[in-house]
């Protein structure tokens, strides 16, 4: 299919107002145009088609400029914000509209994919950040902690970094209460991707 824009005649930076002016200019006319008789009335038809087409594009291309617009192609911080505050899908809405894809994007999207417990999908996702900044310590440390919880359920995030002459952290366990098991319903993974997933969204800060 041709240009969309160039089937209203107009350029893609053309403002909105205008270019749904000629849309509705252009409905019309063919709209009449189809009644006629004939080649022309199949010519009109044939047209109203393709422009109903173009405009089902230029409209997405419009809604994504306005996205990029309220949100930036950068905006990590109020994602970040929602992502602290449990709204994955805005936060979600908010990087789809992001066209830079840089290290940063990719590791909000670890996150996100992290609090739904995509464990596999987080983890491409963080890797795919460290490649792109290998030297960024945020990012190798989340991918060692989920490493360590996606190997070991009994890994305790915490310890990732600390001298290993020094005892580990004790963690109190309610009295009756028993952790056990590799299963990833069991207390001591659910705690190591608790913390793990709070310490990933710290960094952020």
């Amino acid at each position: 299919m041709k240009d969309p824009y160039s089937v209203l005649g107009l350029a893609a930076d053309t403002p909105e107002e205008e270019l749904k002016a000629r849309y509705e200019e252009l409905k019309a006319q063919y709209g009449e145009q189809r009644f006629l008789s004939g080649a022309e009335g199949n010519e009109g038809a044939r047209k109203l088609s393709e422009l109903e087409s173009a405009w089902a594009l230029i409209a997405a291309d419009l809604e994504k400029k306005k996205a990029q617009e309220t949100f930036g192609d950068g905006d990590y911080g109020a994602i970040d914000d929602l992502i602290k505050n449990g709204n994955y899908d805005e936060a979600q809405s908010r990087l789809d509209s992001i066209t830079d894809r840089t290290a940063e994007w990719h590791y909000l999207q670890s996150i996100i994919y992290y609090k739904r417990e995509w464990l596999t999908d987080s983890r491409k996702q963080l890797a795919i950040a460290v490649e792109k900044e290998p030297r960024n310590d945020k990012y190798k440390t989340a991918l060692e902690k989920l490493d360590l919880v996606m190997g070991d359920p009994h890994t305790d995030p915490r310890v990732v970094g600390m001298d290993p002459s020094q005892p580990p952290p004790v963690q109190q366990q309610p009295e009756g209460q028993m952790c056990g098991g590799n299963m990833l319903s069991n207390c001591c993974l659910a705690y190591c991707l608790t913390d793990c997933c709070c310490s990933m969204t710290r960094c952020c800060g």
